[in-house]
Parts: C-alpha cells; sequence; structure tokens
C-alpha cells in the first residue's frame, strides 16, 4: 500500500534546535513552517537548507490567543496547497515531538479515510467561553510601550464586555472549539478554503474573538459536511482544548515535558503520536530516549547553536 502524501504544517516560534531535529524527524514528507516574525534571530536560512522542508512567507508576527495563530495557520496551508496536492494536514507545533513511528501515523490516517482528526465541541450558551466570545477582544499589541499597551488593552476589553456582542448572528452558524493541533483531509482543507474564500464576513468576526486559533477551523470543519466524521469531545471547562487528537499535551509545572521519568513513561505509554510541549534545552534526555527506545532511530541532534 503507498503511504498517504502529507503536508506536516509546523508554528514555531523559538527553539531552533528543537524544531531542526523535529524536521529531520519528518523527513518522509513535505514540511512547512511558519517562523513568528517576532524571532528575529532565528537561523531560518539553517531550517530552510532541509531539502524537504519549506518556510512559509509572509512571516506573521503572532501573539498568543490572537488571529494572527490563525494567519499564520492559513499561511501555510495556502504554501502547502500550492506545491502540491495532499491527501493529510497535520498541524503541529513546534515545541511538538513523535512519540511513534511516522508509519503508526500513515497508518492511522489511512485505516479510516473519511475521518477528520479535529476535536469538536460546541460552545454551550452556559459556558465560560460562551461569555468570552460576547466581546470584542483585543489580543494583539497597540503600541510599543508593553505597560501602556496591556492598560489599554483591558480598558479596551472591559469596555466591549459592557457593549456585548452576538457571535452567532454574525457568523450565521454554531461556534465551536477544540484543540488547536488536527489533521484534516486534502478534501476537507480544500472546503475550508473556499469558505475562507468566499465568506469575508465570518473571518472578519473571527479577528476580535479571544483564542480564534482554537474555535476559527473548528467552527468550519463542524458546520461542514466533514463535522460528521470529526472527532466529538464534552466540555469540560478549561482542560477542554488538551483534549488533541495527535498529541499528548503537558498541563503540569510550567507546561513541559522534562527529563523525569514520568514523562518518558507518559510518552510511551499514550496512544497519540506526538508529546507537546518539549524543548531541547529541558527536554534533551527525554527527546534521546524516545529515539531510542520508541522511535528506534538513532538519536537526531540539531548542530544549530
Amino acid at each position: 500500500m503507498t503511504a498517504p502524501r502529507i503536508a506536516f504544517l509546523i508554528l514555531a516560534h523559538r527553539d531552533a534546535p528543537l524544531l531542526e531535529r523535529l524536521c529531520r524527524l519528518l523527513n518522509q514528507h513535505a514540511v512547512f513552517v511558519h517562523i513568528d516574525g517576532r524571532s528575529t534571530d532565528f537561523p531560518v536560512e539553517r531550517i530552510e537548507s532541509l531539502s524537504h522542508v519549506t518556510v512559509a512567507r509572509p512571516r506573521t508576527n503572532a501573539y498568543w490567543g490572537d488571529f494572527s495563530l490563525v494567519e499564520a495557520t492559513l499561511t501555510l496551508l495556502k504554501a502547502a496547497r500550492e506545491q502540491a496536492s495532499f491527501d493529510w494536514y497535520v498541524l503541529i507545533s513546534g515545541t511538538s515531538y513523535p512519540v511513534k513511528p511516522l508509519a503508526a501515523l500513515e497508518a492511522a490516517l489511512e485505516q479510516d479515510a473519511n475521518r477528520e482528526w479535529i476535536a469538536l465541541t460546541p460552545i454551550a450558551r452556559d459556558s465560560v467561553l460562551h461569555n468570552l466570545i460576547g466581546r470584542r477582544w483585543r489580543l494583539a499589541p497597540l503600541l510599543e510601550h508593553r505597560g501602556s499597551d496591556i492598560r489599554l488593552r483591558r480598558l479596551w476589553n472591559k469596555m466591549s464586555r459592557l457593549v456585548g456582542r452576538n457571535f452567532e448572528r454574525e457568523i450565521g452558524m454554531t461556534p465551536y472549539f477544540g484543540s488547536q493541533w488536527w489533521a484534516l483531509s486534502g478534501r476537507c482543507v480544500a472546503s475550508v478554503m473556499e469558505f475562507v474564500d468566499t465568506h469575508p464576513s465570518f473571518v472578519r468576526a473571527y479577528r476580535s474573538v479571544y483564542a480564534a486559533d482554537e474555535q476559527f477551523f473548528h467552527t468550519i470543519v463542524a458546520n461542514s459536511e466533514f463535522g460528521r466524521f470529526a472527532i466529538q469531545v464534552d466540555d469540560r471547562g478549561e482542560s477542554t482544548s488538551h483534549s488533541s487528537p495527535l498529541h499528548e499535551i503537558a498541563t503540569h509545572g510550567e507546561g513541559y515535558l522534562g527529563a523525569e521519568a514520568a514523562d518518558f513513561e507518559r510518552a510511551k505509554a499514550t496512544d497519540k503520536f506526538f508529546i507537546r510541549k518539549v524543548s531541547a534545552e529541558r527536554s534533551g534526555s527525554l527527546l534521546d530516549r524516545i529515539d531510542r527506545e520508541l522511535l528506534q532511530i538513532e538519536n537526531v541532534v540539531s548542530t544549530l547553536k
């Protein structure tokens, strides 16, 4: 059986040694990387020199919880689709790392060709998130001076809460949320991109939504013909976005998996294909052990300094 053609889409903003190591592990497939535009000292040429890697442009200045993360993801999707027609588009982070051989992921993707590996949770009217989408947020900086900017945005968001908004009416459909990380089929991605191109009012509405990266694609997929093939997840509050179809996500301490034996056991026991978050500095021995015992390869250690 021929392996599926996968485009790995990576959102990265720091830790170049880890990113290079990750890209080298994925060398059986095409890799597209968006590097945060604010990372001005990032060795982009080093990453771009890898023959199977494309650095997507333009490089957006990406901010936590802001629509800029959606823009960066759309840039990755466009770059991949311009290069070739892929069977699957897999979105991961620059702080992700595989814990199973690529063949296992390929087999899982091909086992059910209709499945869409995206977690979908409807935003209930009595939920915390419904209250958050009931206002117009400003998450990206307005001013260069950090202190003044934070105060100005706090005022903006407080006033927006008083004014309120009917977000469901703005987008004309039921909003959904879920983990930012997913794998979508080529047919589903084509449908998503067509929707984005033909519904500017929908895109405009999400530019002022809190954590749009965990809602934008989810809402489009859920309200399409592909929604019934996605993974339905009950709302469990703040932890719901950790229910990633592909990732075992660190939630303890500083949110990183490190050198502790328990972290390796967690990586070994998971039925997911990636772990997140790791770093070259904090997680080096863990990654080496994963290479040896789980991936059964020689260490893929970057020489980036």
